[in-house]
């Protein structure tokens, strides 16, 4: 019996280790297949997960894209406007009065220095003076003291152009003003867009209309529309004219105090002259209407005091009241 146990105890312990070294082995085998397969899978999932990547990376690139080709066509007007806000359309205009030695000479050099500037005679008048023009009450207005001249030049020449004209003569007064325009500009192209696209729409629905009452009120509101978008058509091209090009206005004389200049818009001395002046201007009314009536009340008192004369002369005359005794 005591031999007998220890053979099995033994036994039982090989069949212990051999059971061990077997799993070992197939642990081993089994780690070493899934460390072959792992790189295959490895490899498809990295590939997957490029290709995941590169679909993904297109699809918002694309998206991006027509995002930004969406917004581009239909924020490109915005921006343009504000852009077109942004700087300053400046319509300029200046005018400017010189004395000069000879009339003839002097708009013969005003000429010259305009071609040169690129720039056009708006109007010329020697000899006349406008109802603006700012004359002495004592000045002689002929062919050979006076001369208007109004150009039109470049914006960009302005300037070299006022600095010009300051060489021809003596300067009496010269002025010069700005207006910005930008903002007239930005509304009205916004409101001439929409016009346009509203005279398409009313084109479309003239097309496909087949009623005669139909077709009669759509030619009139097309007729309206079209003249509204005309109208703003020409407004926004004479606001940008009034940019890109300035009228200067130039007055010529030869006689020295002919052309007065701008006097002063306040102070004691100027409330004093036009009380004096309003004061003038009404007693020179009320003379003027005194003067009118005249004839007429001589006349009516040559004729209204014979006639009463005569009907005084015609009064039958009252006697006295007889006096009764007490």
């Amino acid at each position: 019996m005591f031999r007998v146990r220890p053979q099995r105890t033994a036994a039982a312990i090989g069949a212990v280790l051999l059971t061990t070294l077997a799993l070992a082995a197939c642990a081993g085998g089994s780690s070493g297949d899934s460390a072959a397969s792992s790189p295959q899978a490895g490899f498809s999932d990295q590939s997957g997960g490029r290709a995941a990547d590169s679909s993904g990376g297109d699809t918002p690139s694309s998206e991006g894209s027509g995002a930004k080709g969406a917004s581009g066509s239909t924020a490109d007007p915005v921006t343009a406007a504000n852009l077109a806000a942004g700087q300053e359309s400046l319509a300029r205009r200046a005018s400017i009065a010189l004395k000069v030695k000879n009339i003839g000479q002097a708009v013969a050099r005003v000429r010259a220095i305009t071609a040169t500037a690129q720039g056009i005679v708006l109007s010329e008048n020697i000899g006349t003076a406008t109802r603006d023009a700012p004359l002495a009450e004592s000045a002689k207005v002929t062919a050979t003291t006076y001369a208007e001249i109004t150009i039109s030049v470049p914006s960009t020449e302005l300037d070299r152009v006022i600095s010009e004209l300051g060489s021809v003569g003596t300067v009496i007064r010269s002025t010069s003003s700005s207006e910005n325009v930008g903002g007239q500009i930005v509304d009205t192209t916004s409101r001439l867009q929409t016009m346009r696209v509203s005279v398409e729409r009313v084109r479309a629905f003239l097309e496909d209309a087949k009623d005669l009452n139909q077709i009669v009120a759509l030619e009139a509101e097309l007729t309206r529309r079209q003249s509204d978008l005309e109208a703003l058509e020409a407004q926004l091209a004479s606001l940008k004219g009034s940019v890109a090009r300035s009228p200067v206005q130039i007055s010529l004389t030869t006689e020295p105090g002919a052309i007065v200049e701008a006097p002063d818009q306040a102070g004691f001395l100027v409330g004093l002259k036009g009380g004096w002046d309003a004061f003038t201007g009404s007693l020179s009314v009320m003379l003027t209407v005194v003067g009118a009536l005249l004839p007429f009340l001589v006349l009516f008192a040559l004729l209204g005091l014979p006639v009463w004369w005569y009907l005084r002369r015609r009064r039958p005359v009252n006697p006295p009241p007889a006096v009764l005794p007490e």
